[in-house]
């Protein structure tokens, strides 16, 4: 016999809403925001075809329909637990996360290494969002963000992940023939911009470096695809020790002489105030540790 079945995530974010009688409540047992609860009920009612809560100015409150429903779930609910408890040796990290992250990590750092995540935690699906935008915790499914900056941000749990150092990287064809290049070598090709021209200038400034214009050049909108322009021979770019060490290592980029200076760093950000669920802190684990089984190999070679 088959059975016709809701989706499991939004019966879970009813039951525990219905429970609480609380949407806030409700988001803060599962470790989702408060618009993913409003979300996975809001589904369960069109999929159901009636109404399970009446929404009014201060909160929320059960139906009568609703009230009857989440009675015999939270005993279905309490049996499939108990169930499960019997036979069970531990509790494994699973089900979906959700991870906003910067464009430029997601596309050159995180998914070539996804596989090896995926290995360890079979699981765990992930829902990657790449935005380059800070994301508002209360408005989002998102547990984690990845975040380049200071680390300052208000409100939210910021745990420090990676400092980078910043340098200029272009085609090994733009080099060819002449070994090691000098500083001067930057006024022989464009300069590629990424968001904002101040980054050039800036880096020059902290490098010491002068007699380069600074202004010059293509201005795009993520270290991506400055990056992927200088790799197709366009110019120089600005990165980092961890975005472009995949290309350096094949050799599809070099860096043309060996000046760094300091280049921020990245941050895992969180709820603050909000437990971490388990896919959350299997995800935040393992990268800090992949991530620094990286930089331990590089500190040696």
């Amino acid at each position: 016999m088959s059975r016709r079945l809701p989706p499991l995530n939004a019966l879970k974010a009813f039951e525990a809403a219905a429970r609480h009688e609380s949407f806030t409540k409700a988001a803060g047992e599962l470790h989702v925001s408060h618009a993913a609860v409003s979300r996975h009920i809001r589904d369960l009612e069109d999929w159901l075809g009636v109404d399970l809560f009446r929404r009014m100015s201060r909160g929320v409150q059960l139906t009568d329909v609703g009230a009857r429903y989440s009675a015999r779930l939270t005993t279905a609910l309490d049996e499939v637990h108990a169930a499960t408890a019997e036979i069970a040796v531990s509790g494994p990290a699973a089900g979906s996360l959700f991870v906003s992250l910067e464009v430029a990590f997601a596309v050159r750092w995180l998914v070539p290494r996804l596989g090896l995540f995926q290995k360890l935690y079979p699981d765990i699906d992930l829902e990657l969002n790449p935005t380059n935008d800070l994301v508002d915790f209360r408005n989002s499914e998102a547990e984690l963000a990845i975040r380049y900056g200071t680390g300052d941000w208000p409100d939210v749990e910021v745990i420090h992940l990676i400092e980078l150092k910043a340098f200029p990287v272009c085609s090994p064809a733009l080099l060819k023939g002449r070994g090691k290049a000098g500083v001067e070598v930057l006024n022989e090709h464009r300069l590629i911009h990424e968001e904002t021209r101040k980054w050039w200038a800036m880096w020059l400034r902290e490098a010491g470096i002068d007699g380069v214009d600074s202004e010059r050049g293509p201005l795009l909108q993520d270290m991506h695809l400055s990056v992927e322009a200088a790799a197709a021979g366009q110019g120089f770019a600005l990165a980092d020790n961890l975005l472009v060490k995949d290309d350096l290592a094949s050799g599809r980029l070099v860096k043309p002489f060996d000046i760094e200076t300091p280049g921020g760093a990245y941050y895992i950000v969180r709820p603050k105030g909000l437990s971490e669920s388990p896919s959350a802190k299997a995800f935040r684990e393992w990268l800090q540790a992949q991530i620094g089984r990286e930089e331990e190999k590089t500190a040696k070679t």
